[in-house]
Protein backbone atom coordinates (compact mmCIF):
# COMPACT_ATOMS: atom_id res chain seq x y z
CA UNK A 1 0.00 0.00 0.00
CA UNK A 2 1.34 3.41 -0.91
CA UNK A 3 0.69 6.35 1.18
CA UNK A 4 -0.66 9.48 -0.56
CA UNK A 5 0.00 12.82 0.92
CA UNK A 6 -2.32 15.75 -0.22
CA UNK A 7 -1.25 19.07 0.11
CA UNK A 8 -3.75 21.42 0.92
CA UNK A 9 -3.13 25.55 0.09
CA UNK A 10 -3.06 27.51 2.96
CA UNK A 11 -6.49 30.07 3.80
CA UNK A 12 -5.85 33.78 2.48
CA UNK A 13 -5.48 36.08 4.88
CA UNK A 14 -4.30 38.96 2.96
CA UNK A 15 -5.02 40.76 -0.29
CA UNK A 16 -3.74 42.92 -2.88
CA UNK A 17 -5.19 44.88 -5.16
CA UNK A 18 -4.14 47.30 -7.85
CA UNK A 19 -5.18 50.74 -7.99
CA UNK A 20 -4.38 53.84 -10.78
CA UNK A 21 -0.91 55.80 -10.51
CA UNK A 22 -2.67 58.79 -9.45
CA UNK A 23 -4.94 57.46 -6.55
CA UNK A 24 -3.82 57.86 -3.13
CA UNK A 25 -3.82 54.63 -1.01
CA UNK A 26 -4.12 55.41 2.66
CA UNK A 27 -4.91 54.05 6.59
CA UNK A 28 -7.96 54.78 8.12
CA UNK A 29 -7.17 52.46 10.99
CA UNK A 30 -7.56 55.08 13.40
CA UNK A 31 -9.49 58.58 14.08
CA UNK A 32 -6.23 60.27 13.25
CA UNK A 33 -6.39 58.69 9.91
CA UNK A 34 -9.30 60.94 9.10
CA UNK A 35 -7.43 64.46 9.57
CA UNK A 36 -4.49 62.81 7.91
CA UNK A 37 -6.91 61.93 4.60
CA UNK A 38 -8.52 65.27 5.37
CA UNK A 39 -5.79 67.47 5.30
CA UNK A 40 -4.54 66.07 1.87
CA UNK A 41 -8.28 66.84 -0.38
CA UNK A 42 -7.91 70.48 1.73
CA UNK A 43 -3.92 71.07 -0.15
CA UNK A 44 -4.91 69.19 -3.40
CA UNK A 45 -8.19 71.44 -3.62
CA UNK A 46 -6.70 74.84 -2.53
CA UNK A 47 -3.49 74.16 -5.30
CA UNK A 48 -6.06 72.97 -8.17
CA UNK A 49 -7.88 76.87 -7.74
CA UNK A 50 -10.31 75.35 -5.42
CA UNK A 51 -12.27 78.60 -2.63
CA UNK A 52 -11.54 77.98 0.52
CA UNK A 53 -15.77 76.89 0.88
CA UNK A 54 -15.18 74.41 -2.21
CA UNK A 55 -12.29 73.10 -0.59
CA UNK A 56 -13.84 72.86 2.84
CA UNK A 57 -17.25 71.39 1.97
CA UNK A 58 -15.42 68.39 -0.36
CA UNK A 59 -13.32 67.86 2.67
CA UNK A 60 -15.55 67.43 4.74
CA UNK A 61 -17.16 65.10 2.55
CA UNK A 62 -13.87 62.78 2.68
CA UNK A 63 -13.35 62.84 6.15
CA UNK A 64 -17.36 62.16 6.77
CA UNK A 65 -16.47 58.74 4.00
CA UNK A 66 -13.50 58.03 6.09
CA UNK A 67 -14.84 57.77 9.39
CA UNK A 68 -18.00 55.91 8.31
CA UNK A 69 -15.49 53.22 6.36
CA UNK A 70 -13.45 53.11 9.49
CA UNK A 71 -16.73 52.70 11.86
CA UNK A 72 -17.99 49.79 9.55
CA UNK A 73 -15.13 47.68 9.98
CA UNK A 74 -13.17 48.61 6.35
CA UNK A 75 -9.30 47.73 6.52
CA UNK A 76 -7.91 50.13 3.87
CA UNK A 77 -8.94 52.52 1.40
CA UNK A 78 -8.07 54.14 -1.72
CA UNK A 79 -8.68 56.92 -3.79
CA UNK A 80 -8.61 60.06 -5.69
CA UNK A 81 -9.23 63.94 -5.53
CA UNK A 82 -9.43 65.54 -9.44
CA UNK A 83 -10.24 68.96 -10.80
CA UNK A 84 -11.91 69.48 -13.94
CA UNK A 85 -12.91 72.11 -16.00
CA UNK A 86 -16.42 70.91 -15.28
CA UNK A 87 -15.58 70.82 -12.08
CA UNK A 88 -14.09 68.15 -8.94
CA UNK A 89 -14.26 64.28 -9.51
CA UNK A 90 -13.98 62.37 -5.86
CA UNK A 91 -14.21 58.51 -5.92
CA UNK A 92 -12.72 55.97 -3.00
CA UNK A 93 -12.52 52.27 -2.88
CA UNK A 94 -12.34 50.33 0.26
CA UNK A 95 -11.85 47.20 1.06
CA UNK A 96 -13.73 45.64 4.46
CA UNK A 97 -13.73 42.04 5.94
CA UNK A 98 -17.60 41.30 7.01
CA UNK A 99 -18.67 38.39 8.40
CA UNK A 100 -22.56 37.82 6.06
CA UNK A 101 -25.71 38.27 8.24
CA UNK A 102 -28.08 35.57 9.30
CA UNK A 103 -30.29 35.82 6.40
CA UNK A 104 -27.14 34.93 4.18
CA UNK A 105 -28.46 37.79 2.48
CA UNK A 106 -25.43 39.96 2.06
CA UNK A 107 -25.80 41.80 -0.86
CA UNK A 108 -29.53 43.06 0.10
CA UNK A 109 -27.73 44.24 3.41
CA UNK A 110 -24.95 46.22 1.60
CA UNK A 111 -27.48 47.69 -0.52
CA UNK A 112 -29.90 48.73 2.64
CA UNK A 113 -30.90 52.54 2.29
CA UNK A 114 -32.36 54.70 4.55
CA UNK A 115 -34.87 56.06 1.92
CA UNK A 116 -36.80 53.23 -0.14
CA UNK A 117 -35.41 51.88 -3.33
CA UNK A 118 -37.93 53.61 -5.13
CA UNK A 119 -36.70 57.35 -4.16
CA UNK A 120 -36.09 59.35 -7.19
CA UNK A 121 -33.02 59.00 -9.24
CA UNK A 122 -32.19 55.75 -7.11
CA UNK A 123 -31.94 51.78 -8.08
CA UNK A 124 -29.57 48.52 -8.08
CA UNK A 125 -28.66 46.12 -10.05
CA UNK A 126 -27.56 42.58 -8.40
CA UNK A 127 -25.14 40.13 -11.01
CA UNK A 128 -22.09 38.56 -11.37
CA UNK A 129 -18.61 39.06 -11.76
CA UNK A 130 -15.43 37.48 -12.30
CA UNK A 131 -12.08 37.80 -11.00
CA UNK A 132 -9.04 35.72 -12.59
CA UNK A 133 -7.51 33.60 -9.81
CA UNK A 134 -10.43 33.46 -7.32
CA UNK A 135 -13.58 32.93 -9.40
CA UNK A 136 -16.88 33.93 -9.60
CA UNK A 137 -18.30 36.89 -7.25
CA UNK A 138 -20.87 38.73 -6.45
CA UNK A 139 -22.27 42.28 -6.79
CA UNK A 140 -24.61 44.96 -6.50
CA UNK A 141 -24.02 48.29 -8.10
CA UNK A 142 -26.31 51.15 -8.86
CA UNK A 143 -27.24 54.70 -7.46
CA UNK A 144 -27.12 54.79 -3.79
CA UNK A 145 -28.71 57.39 -1.22
CA UNK A 146 -26.01 57.45 1.20
CA UNK A 147 -26.09 58.82 4.43
CA UNK A 148 -23.07 59.71 6.41
CA UNK A 149 -23.23 61.22 9.98
CA UNK A 150 -26.66 62.82 9.22
CA UNK A 151 -25.67 64.27 5.40
CA UNK A 152 -27.57 62.38 2.86
CA UNK A 153 -25.83 62.11 -0.66
CA UNK A 154 -26.59 60.21 -3.77
CA UNK A 155 -23.85 58.35 -5.31
CA UNK A 156 -22.71 55.20 -7.59
CA UNK A 157 -22.04 52.72 -5.74
CA UNK A 158 -20.40 49.09 -6.65
CA UNK A 159 -20.30 46.75 -4.03
CA UNK A 160 -17.95 43.50 -5.06
CA UNK A 161 -18.53 40.56 -2.60
CA UNK A 162 -14.97 37.98 -2.39
CA UNK A 163 -15.89 34.35 -0.36
CA UNK A 164 -12.94 33.67 1.55
CA UNK A 165 -11.72 29.89 1.07
CA UNK A 166 -11.79 28.40 4.48
CA UNK A 167 -13.19 31.01 6.15
CA UNK A 168 -17.17 31.92 6.84
CA UNK A 169 -15.95 36.23 6.44
CA UNK A 170 -15.90 37.66 3.06
CA UNK A 171 -13.79 40.33 1.71
CA UNK A 172 -16.01 42.98 -0.07
CA UNK A 173 -14.95 45.55 -2.16
CA UNK A 174 -16.29 48.77 -2.44
CA UNK A 175 -16.18 51.61 -4.71
CA UNK A 176 -18.27 54.86 -3.96
CA UNK A 177 -18.16 58.28 -5.69
CA UNK A 178 -20.46 61.39 -5.74
CA UNK A 179 -19.80 62.01 -9.74
CA UNK A 180 -23.29 60.56 -10.22
CA UNK A 181 -23.19 61.89 -13.94
CA UNK A 182 -20.12 60.01 -14.82
CA UNK A 183 -21.84 56.44 -13.13
CA UNK A 184 -20.63 54.76 -16.42
CA UNK A 185 -17.55 55.44 -16.54
CA UNK A 186 -16.91 54.93 -12.48
CA UNK A 187 -18.73 51.46 -12.86
CA UNK A 188 -16.54 50.32 -15.27
CA UNK A 189 -13.13 51.82 -13.64
CA UNK A 190 -14.51 50.21 -10.35
CA UNK A 191 -15.07 47.25 -12.39
CA UNK A 192 -11.15 47.20 -13.56
CA UNK A 193 -9.30 48.17 -10.18
CA UNK A 194 -11.95 44.95 -8.27
CA UNK A 195 -10.39 42.81 -11.18
CA UNK A 196 -6.93 43.00 -9.92
CA UNK A 197 -7.46 41.48 -6.35
CA UNK A 198 -5.36 38.74 -5.66
CA UNK A 199 -5.72 37.10 -2.21
CA UNK A 200 -2.40 35.93 -0.58
CA UNK A 201 -1.62 34.09 2.46
CA UNK A 202 0.03 37.49 4.05
CA UNK A 203 -1.04 39.56 6.48
CA UNK A 204 -4.55 41.03 6.06
CA UNK A 205 -2.75 44.47 4.54
CA UNK A 206 -2.95 46.40 1.32
CA UNK A 207 -0.09 46.26 -1.39
CA UNK A 208 -0.72 48.62 -3.62
CA UNK A 209 0.52 49.25 -6.81
CA UNK A 210 -0.42 50.28 -10.10
CA UNK A 211 -2.40 49.46 -12.91
CA UNK A 212 -1.11 49.56 -16.41
CA UNK A 213 -2.00 52.26 -18.70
Amino acid sequence: MTDVTTATAPSPTGFRLRTPSDWVDFSIADEASENRVAGEVWTRGRDAGLSEIQAGAFTESVRRSVRQARRSGAVHAAGTFQLYEDGPLTATVLVSMVTPPATGDLLGALMAVARPETAAGTWRRVTTARINGIGTVGRVYGIQTVVQDEATMRCAVMHTVVPLPGSANVLVVTGSSPNIAEADELFELFDTITGTLELTADELVLAPSTLAP
